[in-house]
């Protein structure tokens, strides 16, 4: 059965490629994120659902709250909210006027309402797992009720992600942020007036924080129980709950689920997912597999420094249960982000990403997530260039060593003259200097020395002054010189 659903899913794909060629994009009319009809043509040779005119449907189709109240249309678009819960009905939120001015920008496939995230994977060609694709199925400009509506109304949750905020885990808002939980704006009124929406779903998604530890979610399924709902439900969780009570959902309802899976190393899965035991996660992926009857599982992975190495590994196992993989993008935190790797590292990991030789596989989902996972190489690819750019500008614009030496003579000269240092603060800061140079590599000594210059250039005696506020420290000025050799923050404009 798997195999003739897999052929016609492969028929259907190829058979809606014959729209491409006949296809008039928006112009753009001079919009600033618009999408050219060449990047459109690019994306729609991937579309599974056809090649289509427009880059994003959700406005159409999709209504998306999230834990603050805000109505949104996609996850990635929290920026322009149509309405807040309850000083808004969600009638009001969905037929209102800041919705409809969303409609029109995206008619034109204008990005500039917010849309960055989507802006930046088109400008990187990394299409696989772009939050458009999901609305594509239900692909219309005309308005009626929305097909699909995404849940995130609370930040309840057990765990404390390391890439992760207390906007969405109540665990890290009380424990690592110290702050009080946030207000539930979801109460009894909501889910009534959801019940005039719900028969015209198609897919209900429900997120968190943890959504199998939210109470508002079980009463929205009892709903739809009671309805005898056929939408299909998709549930994003971290795969540590699994009981009777929760098993009895799943096989009266029509669930789809996605488990955040981050490593086949158990240690590094726990570093993590602070909180989560891999053992239990791992097992309850694998009895979530055997309720959903062998399909309608993926499994989530966010690629971050720590865990890069383990994409290919974590497809590898996706593939043995015939799950779907997601490939989630960080852009922050910054100091986590693959994007924020030097040109070198990454050059290095799209090298052991493209040697890498995955297990044999077969079927439409194991060819999507190779499919998904060469576009993600792709992307560190074009993240290894755009780093190499600014490194290269970074590095032309430094001081050579002799230059910094200068420099930090013509200035410790001039702080003597003003009486702020003597000759022997003098030679004892120029030793420090040295000391510290000596014991770098190359590499590290010219960002050392370049770093220092421009300190001294912008500071000048100042920075003197301040060194020998309270006597010259020579600890303190080693502390300080050790960390001129580390690399600034220079990749901070190859995303934003």
């Amino acid at each position: 059965m798997n195999r003739f659903t897999d052929f016609l899913k492969y028929f259907y794909q190829k058979s809606q490629r014959l729209k491409l060629p006949f296809l008039v994009y928006p112009k753009g009319n001079g919009r600033k994120d618009f999408v050219s009809p060449a990047k459109m043509r690019e994306f729609n040779k991937i579309r599974f659902h056809g090649p289509k005119r427009l880059a994003c449907y959700n406005p159409f189709v999709n209504l998306y709250f999230n834990s603050r109240g805000q109505a949104v249309v996609c996850c990635r678009n929290q920026d322009t909210v149509l309405g807040t819960y309850p000083e808004n009905s969600i009638k009001d939120i969905w037929f209102g006027t800041i919705a409809d001015k969303l409609r029109e920008h995206l008619l034109n496939n204008d990005f500039s309402m917010g849309c960055a995230y989507c802006k930046h994977q088109f400008e990187t060609s990394r299409f696989y797992g772009l939050p458009s694709m999901h609305a594509d199925y239900y692909a219309r400009t005309k308005l009626g009720y929305p097909k699909i509506i995404e849940l995130e109304l609370s930040n309840t949750c057990n765990l404390q992600c390391v890439m992760c905020s207390g906007i969405v885990s109540s665990s890290i808002r009380k424990n690592r942020e110290k702050l009080p939980p946030l207000e539930n704006h979801y109460d009894e009124k909501f889910v009534e007036q959801l019940r005039e929406f719900l028969p015209h779903a198609k897919e209900i998604k429900f997120y968190g924080g943890e959504p199998f530890l939210i109470d508002t979610y079980y009463q929205i399924w009892d709903e739809l129980l009671k309805i005898k709902s056929k939408s299909k439900l998709h549930v994003v969780t971290n795969g540590t709950i699994l009981n009777d009570k929760l098993r009895n959902y799943l096989k009266k309802l029509n669930f789809t689920i996605t488990v955040s899976f981050d490593a086949m190393s158990k240690e590094l899965f726990e570093s993590i997912r602070v909180g989560a035991k891999y053992e239990n996660v791992k097992a309850h992926i694998e009895e979530y597999n055997i309720l959903l009857g062998g399909k309608g599982l993926s499994l989530s992975l966010t690629p971050m420094k720590s865990n890069c190495h383990e994409v290919p590994i974590v497809i590898d196992y996706c593939n043995t249960l015939n799950a779907t993989i997601n490939l989630s993008f960080v852009e922050n935190p910054a100091k986590m982000a693959l994007w924020t790797m030097s040109s070198k590292e990454l050059k290095e990991l799209e090298l052991y990403y493209r040697s890498y030789v995955f297990k044999p596989y077969k079927g439409v989902n194991a060819e999507y997530n190779i499919k998904a996972y060469y576009q993600f190489v792709n992307q560190i690819l074009t993240y290894q260039k755009a780093n190499q750019k600014v490194e290269d500008e970074f590095f032309h614009q430094l001081k050579t060593e002799e230059e910094a030496f200068k420099i930090t003579n013509a200035i410790l000269c001039k702080a003597i003259q003003e009486n702020i240092i003597f000759e022997s603060d003098r030679t004892k800061i120029i030793n420090s200097i040295n000391k510290i140079g000596g014991e770098l590599s190359n590499s590290q000594q010219y960002v050392y020395f370049g770093n220092l210059a421009s300190l001294l250039e912008d500071r000048g005696v100042n920075i003197v002054k301040d060194l020998m506020a309270d006597g010259l420290d020579v600890n303190k000025l080693n502390d300080s010189l050790q960390r001129m050799s580390e690399m600034p923050d220079i990749y901070k404009h190859t995303y934003l």
